[in-house]
């Protein structure tokens, strides 16, 4: 799990790519969920997410985040039924009462909104996979006009998390080792049992942070003005790529305003 929001060094032309070309790709997709409310053409998006992770060679480590934000998209969906209650009935969950009534509007926006959340939550894996940490803050930096630091913070907080996801499942192994069960079918004893880790790792990241800190001040942080080694490039395949996606956003507009697609 913790190989989600990795760089993972694949020899695609994804990988090369400008790291401007894949945020834009991130941000469009986000907007694009948010034009459409049809489950089919939100599918589709979460799709093609899939298929960039493919033809960059990575799509076998981003499975465990798709499956889980499948699951996740699936209680939200079976939590949100319930609180749509406009258009026609199908059907009571208690037959003979008019309790927890499901509406065709009720199934159809519960089934947007999880297929929206699959789509906003699913593209950003990928661009962590296919992007290097360094190339992120050099494109905050000096294409977007980001203050360093600001920036800094943004990619530190993304690092955290594979660190975390790490630390979870060290600590989990060596409780595991020391009798601890966790393989309790039961989800609220699983939560329970899951529980009292969590202060292991709370003093785990306390101290990471502090090392951090500690590191970041021995090295002058924020002192001057900053030079990179790498310079990266916005190339032809950038732009045709970058032009395309926002050719596709204006059309997406402009069918979107006249009804065609919803």
């Amino acid at each position: 799990m913790s190989a989600v929001a990795n760089y993972l060094p694949r020899n695609t032309w994804i990988h090369r790519l400008n790291p401007l070309t894949k945020m834009l790709w991130s941000i469009i997709l986000m907007t694009l969920s948010f034009l459409y409310r049809d489950p089919i053409i939100l599918a589709v998006l979460f799709l093609s997410i899939a298929l960039v992770a493919y033809m960059a060679g990575i799509l076998k480590e981003m499975l465990p985040a798709f499956k889980g934000l499948l699951i996740f998209a699936g209680i939200f969906l079976l939590f949100q039924i319930f609180f749509i209650t406009e258009g026609k009935v199908l059907f009571y969950v208690i037959p003979g009462t008019k309790i927890l009534p499901i509406t065709d509007e009720g199934i159809f926006g519960s089934l947007a909104m999880g297929a929206r959340l699959m789509v906003i939550a699913a593209s950003f894996p990928v661009l962590l996979g296919t992007t290097q940490v360094k190339d992120l803050v050099i494109m905050l930096v000096e294409k977007i006009k980001i203050p360093y630091t600001y920036a800094f913070m943004f990619i530190t907080s993304l690092r955290f998390v594979p660190t975390f996801m790490q630390e979870m499942e060290q600590i989990v192994q060596a409780q595991c080792s020391r009798g601890h069960r966790l393989e309790n079918r039961n989800l609220i004893r699983k939560f329970f049992s899951l529980c009292p880790l969590a202060i292991p790792l709370m003093i785990t990241s306390v101290k990471k942070a502090e090392q951090l800190a500690i590191s970041m001040e021995t090295r002058g942080f924020g002192l001057g003005s900053r030079t990179y080694l790498h310079q990266i490039q916005f190339r032809a395949i950038d732009w045709g790529i970058s032009l395309g996606m926002l050719g596709m956003v204006a059309l997406s507009v402009y069918l979107n305003l006249q009804g065609i697609f919803q």
